[in-house]
């Protein structure tokens, strides 16, 4: 049977788009034409929504605030490992919204209005509206979003780790002058970010000066990426490495290295993180560090259901391990 991913993927739109439209949201105001194209795409998939009647535990599901996370494979297969654990269980995910989406009182409301049993939380959220959450909806789970204050399970992979795996390769390949690009949200700042901070530790450690020209907050965009790309490779003392954020941020980094007729590793190395299925295809195939997605997404929904099932109050840390991909895009 079709899934809401395979939807997606053939309508050319996004997960949280085909959720919306199939679910028959009335708030969600979206062209016709595209809403033609969803409906088609599930129709010769075969694809269709679950029997409400039939679902036992409603979960809503928080969504990452750029439009192209909604399409980044490391999100993307998180929910999908979690739909498909919640089915054996008869809950299913009844709606998403993204983190911007919630800023809308309206669309908050309608969020609240639901009947949850619990909400699975890809994002860090503004403190005002995790208060309403949390006051309405009596399960929380973070995906991947450190709770500094241990209110909240969380689930993920030990961010320190990857991150200093990343930099210890490549030291050990011989890389000094290290650019990195990645993004942040509203509610932390690339600065405050854990992988800042190793990044900034890490050439302290090397000692090798920290220069603020080499690090560039693209915000999850595509386009921005490209842009500081070309800002990073046209500097009188460009990079010999950048460490992208993501695999797709990486992708980008890749093409735009290219279009300058530049070349990966002779000119500068690359280095992604979350080795989705493209990477490995990439020319060169990317260096990047594997997260287990599926585990993350799976064992969420196992913890949201040993919550509500066994009324487990004790709040845990779950962290994954993750492992260096190494290929050719790095000397």
């Amino acid at each position: 049977m079709a899934n809401v991913r395979q939807v997606a993927k053939k309508a050319g739109v996004s997960i949280a788009t085909v959720s919306r439209v199939l679910s028959g949201d009335p708030a969600f105001n979206v062209k016709e034409e595209t809403k033609k194209k969803i409906l088609k795409a599930a129709a010769e998939l075969g694809y269709s929504l679950p029997d409400r009647s039939r679902i036992r535990y409603r979960f809503g599901c928080i969504l990452s605030h750029t439009a192209d996370k909604f399409s980044d494979p490391f999100f993307t297969d998180i929910i999908m490992a979690i739909e498909k654990e919640c089915k054996r269980h008869k809950a299913s995910i009844v709606i998403s919204r993204s983190y911007r989406e919630l800023e809308d009182r309206a669309i908050l409301r309608e969020f609240l209005e639901q009947d949850l049993n619990g909400v699975f939380v890809m994002e860090r959220i503004r403190a005002d509206i995790m208060a309403e959450i949390e006051a309405k909806i009596p399960h929380i789970i973070l995906i991947d979003n450190n709770d500094p204050f241990y209110r909240f399970d969380n689930v993920g992979f030990d961010h320190s780790t990857a991150n200093w795996q990343v930099m210890n390769c490549l030291f050990e390949r011989g890389y000094r002058r290290i650019a990195m690009i990645s993004g942040s949200s509203p509610e932390e700042p690339l600065m405050d970010t854990i992988r800042f901070i190793t990044y900034k530790e890490a050439l302290r450690r090397a000692d090798i000066p920290y220069c603020p020209e080499l690090v560039k907050d693209c915000h999850w965009d595509l386009d921005i990426c490209a842009e500081k790309t070309r800002e990073l490779m046209t500097l009188k003392n460009p990079p010999e490495a950048i460490f992208a954020g993501s695999d797709s941020l990486a992708s980008v980094v890749m093409g735009t290295v290219y279009s300058m007729d530049l070349r990966c590793p002779e000119d500068v190395g690359i280095i992604g993180f979350n080795n989705i299925s493209l990477s490995e295809h990439l020319f060169p195939p990317l260096t990047t560090i594997e997260i287990p997605t599926e585990s993350i997404g799976r064992t969420a929904a196992k913890r949201m259901m040993r919550i509500i099932t066994d009324n487990d109050s004790a709040v845990r840390r779950i962290l994954f391990p993750t492992k260096l991909i190494l290929r050719e895009s790095l000397k």
